[in-house]
């Protein structure tokens, strides 16, 4: 059985988030067109326009995600949730 602790004994650390979205949505139309709104406005809001290539890739991912939530999930009380977290890379903290 492999240790959990690296040759060096350090654990590695993960950046804390800078900023994070979460909310659960129906598995309804609605609810995805919902959902791809408010992560294109979310990554607006947080410094990617909305015409910017990571504007556009997160929300078409968004919409893909929600879309197959909408045709395969759609269980009454069965909702999705969407979670987006900024964190900041090690290179972009020196």
């Amino acid at each position: 059985m492999k240790s959990a602790i690296p040759p060096n004994g350090h654990m590695p650390q993960h950046p804390a988030p800078e900023r994070e979205f979460a909310m659960h949505f129906t598995s309804t139309p609605r609810g995805a067109r919902l959902a791809r709104r408010l992560v294109s406005h979310r990554r607006h809001d947080w410094g990617h326009p909305y015409t910017t290539p990571v504007n556009e890739t997160l929300t078409l991912i968004t919409a893909e995600l929600s879309a197959n939530a909408v045709r395969h999930g759609h269980v009454h009380g069965r909702d999705f949730h969407v979670q987006l977290t900024l964190a900041r890379t090690p290179s972009a903290s020196r």
